[in-house]
């Protein structure tokens, strides 16, 4: 498994790395551009296949958390929280140890949840760009 400093890591390379893709983007040719949104509306998509299938091969207990995850960030936050505080206070050290591993296995999810809506982002940066710039285009040839 992962590690989360890990992933968090590479969220953060990811975020570092967008403002300048996108300058980037926004000078090429309007075909590249367009391979490109193809290509990572492609990686998206197989993203959210990966992500989707490690979360289908969780157990119910995990797979219920991460639906609830996707509902309300805050309030599974503070539900997580809670729950630690309780049962650490409760249990002993083997069972504390696999809480541990489940809730480390969710924060790993839902540093791929971001990880892949990060990557939609950019995605939606990227066709917002070219559509403007197509648009640009248009407008100047008709006043051309």
């Amino acid at each position: 498994m992962t590690k989360l400093s890990d992933k968090l890591a590479d969220l953060s390379v990811q975020v570092g790395d967008i403002e300048a893709r996108a300058e980037a983007f926004k000078a090429e040719q309007q075909e590249k551009r367009e391979q490109k949104v193809a290509a990572m509306k492609a990686d998206v998509r197989a993203q959210q296949i990966k992500l989707q299938a490690a979360v289908q091969s969780t157990s119910d207990e995990i797979a219920s958390a991460w639906a609830a995850f996707n509902q309300s960030m805050q309030d599974k936050t503070v539900s997580v929280r809670n729950e630690i505080e309780a049962r650490l206070a409760a249990i002993d050290a083997g069972r504390a140890e696999h809480h541990a591993d489940r809730l480390e296995f969710n924060a790993a999810l839902a540093i791929d949840f971001a990880l892949v809506a990060m990557e939609d982002a950019e995605l939606a940066v990227a066709e917002a760009i070219n559509a403007r710039l197509h648009s640009d285009a248009l407008s100047a040839a008709t006043n051309d």
